[in-house]
């Protein structure tokens, strides 16, 4: 028996959810009207394609980013243009699903053409936050941001150390003042 190709959504309270890729060319994004909607503040409108081709006998699925904001990753490896294995983890923004391509030699699949496929986060969670802007992880700044934060305390230690030995000395003068 065939298994039709699709993505099961791993992101939070949707994972478990499938999506059969049963179109040659699917469109992946926020709007309503995509063929897959991923109602997420961190998915662009339209993020990416998914188009299926056949080469040898052989049905493949090539995923391309539409140059979304938040970009799209397989595996962890940002790209632009990729063709999906089975099991390939792959995130859309913040929204992670897997890619699982299993299927039967006949390279038949029903036809679902009319479907679209809806995940509205938003209507889960009211507690959504913004869309988080992905970047790249730089260990200079890292390290440059604790020493930095390291020298602020050294110098809120120091100054502090310093006002109450100046209060011990003024308390000193004060008492001598007053003996007299």
């Amino acid at each position: 028996m065939a298994t039709t190709p699709k993505f099961t959504v791993l992101f939070e309270k949707l994972r478990g959810q499938t999506f059969p890729l049963d179109k040659d060319a699917l469109t992946i994004g926020r709007k309503d009207g995509m063929d897959i909607v991923l109602k997420d503040g961190s998915v662009s409108g339209y993020h990416a394609d998914l188009f299926r081709t056949e080469k040898d006998g052989k049905v493949i699925f090539t995923l391309r980013d539409h140059d979304s904001t938040n970009g799209t990753r397989v595996n962890n490896q940002p790209i632009t243009e990729h063709v999906l294995q089975t099991s390939d983890l792959i995130t859309f923004g913040n929204v992670e699903v897997l890619f699982d391509g299993e299927r039967n030699g006949s390279g038949n699949t029903s036809d679902f053409s009319h479907l679209t496929h809806t995940i509205d986060i938003g209507s889960l969670d009211k507690n959504t936050t913004a869309p988080q802007v992905l970047t790249a992880f730089d260990p200079k700044k890292a390290q440059k941001a604790k020493k930095d934060a390291l020298f602020q305390r050294s110098m809120i230690i120091t100054f502090g150390l310093i006002g109450l030995g100046l209060a011990a000395l003024a308390v000193l003068v004060l008492s001598k003042i007053i003996a007299k």
